[in-house]
């Protein structure tokens, strides 16, 4: 069981890992945008399924975003 040093540590390791991600997001407007952690789609701000980003590591949208932008192209 992980003690208050531990959870903090935890905890601190997302918010760095989230912020470097966002850092790395607004310079190539790619991945996902990170809130609290969580990677979110950059168009509707919904997170993004496990599934998917395994799938497609570093994808910035959802499956209806994606399809969206896709019939826009």
């Amino acid at each position: 069981m992980a003690d208050d040093a531990d959870m903090a540590q935890l905890v601190q390791d997302r918010e760095v890992a989230a912020a470097i991600s966002l850092v790395l997001n607004r310079r190539d407007g790619e991945g996902p945008e990170y809130v609290n952690g969580v990677a979110c789609c950059r168009d509707c701000g919904e997170p993004i399924p496990k599934k998917r980003l395994a799938a497609l590591p570093g994808v910035g949208r959802c499956v209806d975003c994606q399809q969206a932008a896709d019939q826009e192209a």
